[in-house]
């Protein structure tokens, strides 16, 4: 598994999309859903108030919700603000994400483990159906602790039907806040194994001081 460094995340996963540590998120009923594959409760709201810092060093600010739209959340890092649907998609600073897309999401992650959604986008060349998939429950390190996470597949399809062209990209989502605690593309390889690459994990995060 290769690792890439933090500042790259903004081409990786934008386009795919002394901090405090937190206890680990994983409450007996959090701890529960996970070991029987439940999907989220409810989609979180945005997170508001927290600060993290990823492995490589990199501080993020998490800034609640755009007032104007409740399912894109205001990230900040490197003097920069990023706007993220759910805490994860870009759609590009000024483009709303459909509705489609975000029912989706929705979707995929309040459905069980096994839980498929897909969407078209809109007015992208390369690639045109999207599927957003619940493919495990699982748990994430931060910060010496497991956190418990709900992981998604997003895979965007080829706009001319090829099988073989597809982007694919790996998001585990903190069942406790909401926030991405890890991102990773995943590249078929010819021998017919997989390589992932991480451009996005979180070391620690917690309240913003």
């Amino acid at each position: 598994m290769r690792h890439v460094p933090a500042p790259v995340f903004s081409l990786l996963c934008l386009l795919a999309a002394a901090c405090q540590a937190m206890p680990p998120g994983g409450s007996s009923t959090r701890a529960a859903a996970a070991t029987s594959g439940a999907g989220l409760n409810a989609v979180p709201n945005c997170a508001s108030g927290l600060s993290a810092t990823l492995s490589d060093g990199l501080r993020v600010g998490y800034r609640g919700s755009d007032p104007n739209d409740p399912d894109r959340c205001l990230l900040d890092w490197s003097g920069h603000s990023y706007p993220l649907y759910f805490g994860l998609w870009s759609t590009g600073p000024d483009k709303p994400m459909s509705e489609a897309a975000r029912e989706a999401f929705r979707t995929a992650l309040t459905g069980p483990v096994g839980t498929e959604a897909t969407f078209d986008t809109q007015g992208a060349k390369l690639w045109k159906r999207v599927t957003v998939t619940h493919v495990a429950n699982d748990t994430v390190d931060v910060a010496g602790g497991p956190r418990s996470a709900v992981e998604l597949r997003v895979v965007r399809h080829d706009a001319e039907g090829r099988a073989d062209v597809r982007a694919e990209t790996l998001y585990a989502i903190d069942r406790a806040t909401g926030v991405m605690l890890r991102c990773e593309s995943v590249t078929p390889m010819a021998d017919g194994e997989v390589t992932k690459t991480t451009s996005w994990q979180i070391g620690t995060i917690g309240q913003a001081g």
